[in-house]
């Protein structure tokens, strides 16, 4: 379905060096273009403000650049009457409450679409940015979706939250192109190097790096008995962990693939909180996308993407985490069977083929509905400024205050009669 002439600006907290705007926005505009939406991705941070947004310090240097975007953002305000679709992930400015959502929705015309793909509802903030921890306002997630006029959320513990708030909500996974993401030429062929020593990697934020932090026990205990490399991206700092070698690889946009397919197995630990089953399972995703086997905790979404022994592993414990590393770094059979499977789970549920259209559905459906909301309100308002509303109001009135008196007769005509009172 095609429907020329719409246009959207699409508000991300981050830029597409973000994976947020990456996976949630980006790669959604060609099929968007093709359907007639014409997309403008207006991110908060810019690529020197989110380089440095992770890292200790730089406070002047912050609150510079800060500034600098408090403006831009604001003056988005100014040219929204240019847009039909206002799309907001996660939120539209990066502390205080939705007073910027608030005024969008506000808006004439302007159809509201809301996308969260973290449990950005909670308490939340990296250590780096702790100062300005009391400036964040996840209360305002539940503004956002009440004022929204449809909601996609990342899985289905985040729509669950969001069907609270609004009663047009549904789920669009984080996906990746499988054009993209494809295996290393070995890994289809089922062919390793054993020359080398196997590869664990993790690849990540400095902000999920304390899940890597708290396998260390685990890492530690497999070096024991079996050799292996940790390779590792995106922690922020260096990670040392005694007994185990440790690789770090920058992370870079045109090399994300590449790194991922520089892995034999991928690590996805995780911490069963609130915070943790808002999460997405987007690692694990992309790790099998590339082929690579995961082991991962069984967290949320984790336990609908990975089914443990047929596409990944699933562990729950130390001694879990211990035996399926082992059992994948000595048998790269296996390794290379469940690297299959799990492209296969990728292809068929996580793919842009398979969640395009959807998305592509979800935008043109809010603009129906919200369309249909306007005009419903355009005609009450319509109707209640025509003389027909009027006589209806004067017989309302009319048959209100007579309503009593009438009842009233009717009671004493009955008593007369004998009868009981007329029952009301």
């Amino acid at each position: 379905m095609t429907t020329p002439g719409l246009r959207m600006l699409a508000l991300s907290p981050v830029p597409e060096e973000g994976a947020g705007c990456r996976f949630r926005i980006a790669q959604y505009v060609p099929a968007l273009e093709a359907a007639g939406v014409q997309v403008t991705i207006s991110p908060f941070f810019t690529r020197e403000f989110f380089d440095l947004v992770y890292r200790n310090g730089h406070h002047v240097r912050k609150a510079a650049l800060f500034t600098r975007r408090a403006l831009d953002r604001v003056h988005s305000l100014f040219l929204r009457h240019r847009y039909d679709i206002l799309y907001i992930y996660r939120e539209a400015f990066p502390v205080g409450p939705a007073v910027l959502e608030t005024l969008f929705a506000r808006t004439p015309g302007l159809t509201i679409l809301y996308d969260f793909d973290d449990a950005v509802f909670l308490p939340n903030t990296s250590e780096a940015n702790r100062p300005i921890a009391a400036l964040k306002w996840p209360s305002k997630v539940r503004t956002i979706v009440s004022r929204s006029d449809a909601v996609i959320a990342g899985n289905e513990y985040l729509a669950d939250y969001a069907r609270r708030y609004s009663g047009r909500v549904r789920v669009i996974p984080t996906c990746v192109d499988t054009t993209k993401f494809v295996p290393r030429a070995d890994a289809r062929s089922g062919a390793s190097d054993s020359a080398r020593d196997p590869v664990v990697g993790w690849i990540g934020t400095p902000t999920t790096a304390p899940y890597l932090q708290a396998l260390q026990p685990v890492l530690q205990e497999v070096a024991r008995t079996h050799r292996f490399v940790l390779r590792v991206c995106g922690a922020g700092s260096p990670l040392r962990i005694p007994g185990v070698t440790v690789e770090h690889r920058p992370w870079t946009l045109d090399s994300e693939v590449a790194l991922f397919n520089t892995c034999d197995i991928g690590v996805y630990p995780l911490t069963d909180d609130e915070w943790a089953r808002g999460k997405c399972g987007f690692k694990a995703i992309q790790f099998m996308a590339c082929g690579v086997p995961v082991v991962a905790a069984p967290v949320g979404v984790n336990r609908d993407i990975v089914e443990d022994g047929v596409n990944g592993l699933l562990a729950s414990t130390p001694a879990e985490w211990v035996a399926k590393l082992r059992r994948l770094i000595d048998d790269p059979a296996l390794r290379a069977t469940l690297g299959r499977a799990g492209r296969r789970t990728i292809e068929e549920r996580y793919s842009l083929d398979v969640n395009a259209p959807k998305m592509v559905d979800a935008v043109l459906d809010a603009v129906s509905a919200s369309d249909r909301a306007r005009s419903s309100r355009r005609a009450w308002r319509a109707w209640r400024a025509s003389p027909e509303s009027h006589r209806c109001d004067v017989l309302f009135l009319i048959r209100a205050r007579t309503a009593p008196a009438a009842r009233a007769s009717a009671n004493a005509r009955a008593r007369r009669a004998g009868v009981g009172p007329r029952e009301r």
